[in-house]
């Protein structure tokens, strides 16, 4: 019996200093000089930056393209109105400067969708997001909608406060700010607002809009 306990002991002596001489290694019963010889194994890490990972960067798809339909819809108190003509007229020569197939919007072609309202009821509030819905009905993959004065305040679009439009708006985006005039991209589909153009000279129509609308459209495309 006391023989037994002995062999025990020291057999539990020789284990633990085994193991800390190599505490955490693979090898803990290896020699020094074994592990000197031996290549350590290479650590991976998943997310870390990789020729292949910048390839995927460089070929995401875009969000516009030659197939992308963009209504142009005029805001006038936060509803929609008949474009202008002299204002139309930016715009289509916008459509001539892009790839992209950019076309006004029917004002008449709102009613189709919107609620009948009866004689005595109230009118529906949420008209940006009914724009929105009309251009996805119509068959248009994103719409610009746009206005001026009171239409592009500060943090607010349409006569509303941005967070009221149905339209998701991201922090970053030059909507929030104030202009003389201000567009919006808008999906629409989804109702998120991609970019925004601003102008603060609007004495000719509304040339210096659609210019930098043009350049928002070519940061998507």
């Amino acid at each position: 019996m006391t023989t037994l306990l002995k062999t025990a002991a020291i057999a539990a002596l020789i284990t633990g200093f085994a193991n800390t001489a190599h505490a955490g290694s693979p090898y803990a019963f290896q020699s020094d000089a074994y592990l000197a010889m031996v290549e350590p194994a290479e650590l991976i890490t998943p997310f870390a930056e990789t020729t292949a990972l910048a390839e995927i960067e460089v070929i995401a798809p875009k969000t516009l393209s030659s197939d992308s339909r963009i209504a142009v819809a005029r805001l006038d108190g936060g509803r929609l109105i008949p474009t202008p003509y002299s204002e139309e007229f930016d715009w289509k020569m916008l459509n001539k400067r892009t790839d992209l197939n950019i076309e006004l919007m029917n004002a008449g072609d709102y009613i189709k969708y919107i609620p009948e309202i009866p004689f005595d009821g109230h009118d529906t509030d949420n008209k940006i997001d009914e724009i929105r819905l009309t251009a996805a009905n119509e068959g248009f993959s994103h719409v610009i909608v746009y206005g001026m004065g009171a239409d592009a305040y500060w943090a607010s679009f349409g006569g509303k406060a941005l967070a009221e439009t149905g339209l998701t708006v991201h922090e970053d985006c030059d909507s929030w700010d104030k202009a003389k005039a201000k567009a919006l991209l808008v999906n629409a589909h989804t109702g998120e607002v991609l970019g925004a153009a601003k102008a603060d000279d609007i004495t000719y129509n509304i040339g210096y809009l659609a210019d930098d609308m043009e350049r928002v459209l070519k940061t998507l495309t």
